[in-house]
C-alpha cells in the first residue's frame, strides 16, 4: 500500500505537498481490524488520528448501552478521531469495524501544529464538524418532536396558547 497515495485522497490532507505527505505517511501505522473489533471506546483517552484506507467502521454514541446510537458509517478516504486531537480530551464516541478494515493510524502527528502551518485544514475540519451539528440538531429534532409540541413549519416549540 502506498500510503501517501491514501493520505493524498483523504480532503483533510489532500492540499498538503508531498513531503509534507511523506513526513505524516512515516508516521502512519498499518492497522487492520476484523468485523465487530472496536477500535476505540467512548470515553478512552487517546489522541489519535485514523484514516480509513480500506472497508467500513461505524462511529456509535453509547455502544454499552442497551440502546446503542449510531451516529455514523465511515468508508475509504474518511477520518476519525480528530476531535480528541484538537481538545485534548476523552472521546466522545465509540468507533467500531463493521467490515474487514484498514487503518491507517497517525500517533505522534500533532495536528494543532498543522492547522497553524496550513489554515486550509482548519476550514475542511469546520466543514465536516459543521455537518455533524447538521446532522445532530436533525436527529435531535427527529427525537423531540415526539416529545414536545414543535410547530412543523417553523421548528420552534410551541407555547401552551398554540404559538
Amino acid at each position: 500500500m502506498d500510503k501517501i497515495q491514501v493520505l493524498a485522497q483523504v480532503p483533510l490532507l489532500s492540499f498538503l505537498k508531498k513531503r509534507e505527505l511523506k513526513r505524516i505517511a512515516e508516521l502512519a501505522e498499518v492497522q487492520e481490524y476484523r468485523p465487530g473489533d472496536v477500535v476505540f471506546r467512548e470515553g478512552d483517552r487517546d489522541g489519535r488520528l485514523f484514516v480509513v484506507v480500506s472497508g467500513e467502521v461505524e462511529v456509535l454514541k453509547d455502544m454499552d448501552a442497551e440502546h446503542v446510537k449510531r451516529l455514523r458509517l465511515l468508508g475509504p478516504a474518511t477520518y476519525f478521531g480528530e476531535m480528541a486531537m484538537i481538545n485534548d480530551m476523552v472521546r466522545s464516541a465509540s468507533v467500531r469495524a463493521v467490515s474487514e478494515v484498514t487503518l491507517l493510524c497517525l500517533e505522534g502527528w500533532n495536528l494543532r501544529q498543522q492547522l497553524e502551518k496550513h489554515p486550509f485544514m482548519a476550514v475542511e475540519l469546520l466543514q465536516v464538524l459543521s455537518r455533524r451539528i447538521i446532522d445532530t440538531e436533525k436527529h435531535l429534532m427527529n427525537v423531540l418532536e415526539g416529545m414536545l409540541p414543535i410547530c412543523a413549519n417553523c421548528k420552534s416549540i410551541r407555547n401552551d396558547k398554540g404559538d
